[in-house]
């Protein structure tokens, strides 16, 4: 049996863990450079597509690897590409530098407000990552047994005249916020916030709401009863927030995101963005006063907000807002 002489045997470390190190660096380098292909045909898409007359519109693409012919070949049946574009697509695709015959699917997304273009793409075979619902803050019970306390405890302070509904709007609302705890607060400090605030203090912890596994906080609504109303058909109103509070001309307020444009009339300030690769691009105003808008984009593309979507591969608008409670 022959022995290796601890000579020897260091000689063969000093030349294998260079050998390894420069696997690693090779492997490295063939996943960047597969990035960077990925990218650099998003990019071309983009600009190819740019003319198409589309609006508020979602496809799906495929750009799957030919190993007969030896190239890419950019598939989207829902769009009506004449065979002048579909060459140039597939021509300049596989001119890209490239270390990957890997193909991709994915989605396209043409903005409804800006000619904005939206691609979302995905190794065809990877395992799918889909972002969590986001999960609404609960009362003990439901929202149906909570309503039907709230209506009567109303009732029982008319009753012995510590509640007047005679004076009460037809569509009147009080206001409080679920924090991240599930603890209620009321901050309006009008007759109708004291009297949701002596309220809520009998009131237990709702639940925790929770969006791609982080807290959610929630802003909810509820109806004040006019004179000769049905305490039993108060209504509610309730709006999802992002965690962290945003600042507006020196008041903190609660972000709140839709997947439609809000058509309330007490949502004071809407701006809508576009996700693209985890990140909030071509911001719309909608609604509000221009300098709290501005103030709002400032503070969403400063946080790391993860709103999860209905359909997570599609780059679909979202509504922020802000109420005027």
């Amino acid at each position: 049996m022959k022995y290796i002489s601890s000579s020897n045997h260091r000689d063969m470390k000093r030349f294998l863990l260079p050998a390894f190190f420069l696997l690693l660096l090779m492997r490295t380098s063939c996943l960047v450079r597969g990035q960077d292909f990925e990218s650099a045909y998003i990019d071309l898409l983009k600009n190819e597509l740019r003319a198409l007359p589309y609006r508020d519109l979602d496809v799906s693409y495929s750009l799957s690897y030919d190993s007969l012919q030896m190239g890419y070949v950019f598939h989207a049946p829902q769009l009506f590409l004449d065979s002048v574009l579909r060459a140039s697509i597939d021509s300049k695709v596989n001119v890209l530098p490239r270390t990957t015959a890997a193909s991709y699917k994915g989605t396209i997304r043409f903005d409804n407000y800006t000619n904005a273009i939206f691609i979302r793409s995905a190794l065809v075979g990877a395992a799918l990552v889909f972002n969590t619902m986001h999960v609404m803050t609960e009362p003990r019970g439901g929202m149906a047994r909570f309503m039907k306390r709230w209506a009567v405890f109303l009732d029982s302070l008319k009753r012995i005249d510590k509640f007047e509904d005679k004076n009460v709007g037809l569509d009147s609302y009080v206001y409080m916020v679920v924090e991240v705890d599930g603890s209620l607060v009321c901050g309006d400090t009008s007759e109708a916030g004291q009297l949701l605030q002596q309220f809520i203090r009998s009131e237990k912890p709702w639940t925790p709401g929770i969006m791609s596994g982080r807290p959610l906080v929630q802003s909810v609504a509820l109806q004040i009863p006019y004179h000769g109303m049905d305490y039993d058909k108060l209504r509610y109103k309730r709006h999802g927030g992002v965690r962290p509070r945003v600042r507006i001309n020196n008041e903190e307020r609660i972000v709140c995101f839709s997947y439609a444009l809000p058509r309330e009339k007490d949502v004071r300030a809407i701006l809508s963005m576009a996700c693209e690769n985890d990140g909030y691009v071509a911001p719309v105003f909608h609604k509000g006063p221009v300098n709290e808008l501005q103030q709002l984009a400032t503070f969403l593309r400063g946080e790391q907000i993860n709103i999860s979507y209905y359909n997570p591969h599609m780059a679909n608008r979202v509504y922020f807002y802000i109420i005027d409670n």
